[in-house]
């Protein structure tokens, strides 16, 4: 066995017996942050795995979200496109009609219209790029922004070739939210070709949620909550094989 999973079991097996831990951040993001932070990681945006070559994700135990694979932004003309998707195809926030907003969850074969446009995913093989592209009703616009096939593929590989996700629990007393992390799955990844047709097939989608707003003093920013693959609980063993449960 992989000896950083090994590492990671004894280390999981300590929090569990430790029953109720008082969460060290509010909001949703408190079950992932403390349970990182009693493996003595800190928060980074870095594109490598959290636990050596361990990628870990934390999941309530009840809930049906799905699971971000990873982040990456995508590329139109050799730079990131994010800027240019918010100034054509956002749309106005309610709350502050200067201000726009852009949130899908985009697919292959699934589209949902918003103001006319619908987005969809094209995995091209003979330019080895996925691709996202513009429809308004029903007509193709363009070709909006891309992945380069290898580009994708060194980022599963070096962040997901080891994934273990924990499940964990929330109790609240005296409202104080704590969690207890019952248990753990271990799983190596297949390969970049499955990746793709779980593309093709609807099983992987891509959310993106891109935002302007203003800095504290005031000068403008292009917010983003990041451009993510994700994929359902019950598509995991396509994507990567099981290997135990903890």
């Amino acid at each position: 066995m992989n000896h950083d999973v090994s590492l990671l079991i004894k280390e999981f097996k300590k929090i569990r017996k430790a029953g109720l831990i008082k969460s060290l951040r509010t909001g949703t993001t408190g079950l992932g942050y403390t349970f990182e932070s009693l493996l003595n990681k800190k928060e980074d945006q870095e594109c490598k795995p959290d636990f050596g070559s361990v990628e870990l994700k934390c999941k309530l135990g009840y809930s049906k979200t799905r699971i971000t694979l990873f982040t990456s932004s995508p590329y139109r003309n050799n730079e990131f496109a994010t800027r240019y998707i918010l100034e054509k195809y956002g749309y106005n926030d309610k709350s502050n009609l200067d201000q726009k907003h852009f949130s899908r969850r985009i697919f292959c074969n699934y589209t949902r219209s918003v103001n006319d446009y619908e987005f969809r995913l094209k995995v091209d093989y003979e330019i080895q790029q996925l691709i996202i592209q513009a429809y308004y009703k029903g007509n193709f616009i363009e070709d909006v922004c891309y992945w380069e096939f290898k580009t994708l593929e060194t980022k599963l590989k070096i962040k997901l070739t080891n994934l273990a996700i924990i499940y964990g629990y929330p109790y609240k007393y005296n409202n104080i939210q704590y969690y207890k992390y019952l248990k753990m799955e271990i799983y190596k990844l297949k390969g970049f070709f499955e990746f793709l047709k779980l593309i093709e097939n609807d099983k992987i989608s891509i959310c993106i949620s891109i935002k302007d707003g203003v800095t504290n003093i005031g000068t403008p920013q292009l917010y983003t909550h990041g451009v993510s693959f994700q994929i359902r609980k019950e598509d995991l063993r396509e994507l990567f094989y099981y290997i135990m449960q903890v």
